[in-house]
């Protein structure tokens, strides 16, 4: 099933207090470039990467950014897309809205949205999502679960991009994935992959999980 991911990095940091997405992970590399590096290590066909004007992309390593596409236009020779939301401080639903038209120019079967401060997340827990998806046939999306309703990494057929389209303010995927009328399936996934980083205390526990203290 042809998936173009959405990896949502346009976020304000406003719990955190700073940039959550440049701070600088056991491996010298940025907390988001580990998400980053799930969505291009998937068998997702494209990655887009919402991104805010003023971000300078340091964060996500110079071998990826060289290879990026920054056209507004698709360009079917490459793998990663950064896009930019003018618009991010209106709410999440405008960063979406961002990635999904980028994504309706290469006419996926679906699209798959990423938060980018799920460090923890793995290649193969975006793959179990997407192959759930292309499985359940009957289904309108399929999202990951720690036992508690749908959550991102999820994934939706391409006639669900006109819902995802009708977001606006902060709402976000997961509206969509609690009104009945769509179907949906969840897959199951280890407690940290949902970890975030948005306060000082979520990023301790990520930095002692990577660091082998818990």
């Amino acid at each position: 099933m042809r998936l173009t991911g959405i990896v949502l990095a346009a976020g304000k940091s406003s719990r955190m207090g700073r940039d959550k997405l440049s701070i600088v992970m056991p491996d010298g590399r940025c907390l988001a470039a580990w998400t980053l590096e799930a969505a291009l290590n998937s068998d997702l066909e494209k990655v887009i990467c919402v991104v805010k004007p003023e971000d300078s992309l340091a964060w996500i390593p110079s071998i990826w950014l060289n290879a990026a596409s920054y056209s507004r236009t698709p360009d079917p020779g490459t793998r990663l897309q950064i896009a930019v939301c003018t618009d991010y401080a209106y709410g999440m639903a405008m960063s979406l809205h961002c990635g999904i038209l980028s994504a309706m120019a290469y006419r996926p079967e679906g699209v798959m949205i990423i938060l980018a401060d799920q460090p923890l997340l793995q290649a193969q827990d975006i793959n179990r999502v997407a192959e759930s998806l292309a499985a359940n046939k009957l289904c309108d999306y399929a999202a990951a679960t720690d036992g508690v309703g749908g959550k991102p990494p999820a994934a939706f057929r391409e006639h669900m991009l006109g819902p995802l389209l009708s977001l606006s303010g902060d709402e976000g995927a997961r509206k969509i994935m609690r009104n009945a009328k769509y179907a949906g399936t969840h897959v199951s996934l280890s407690d940290f992959s949902f970890w975030d980083a948005d306060t000082e205390t979520e990023l301790e526990r990520v930095l002692d999980y990577v660091n082998g203290i818990r």
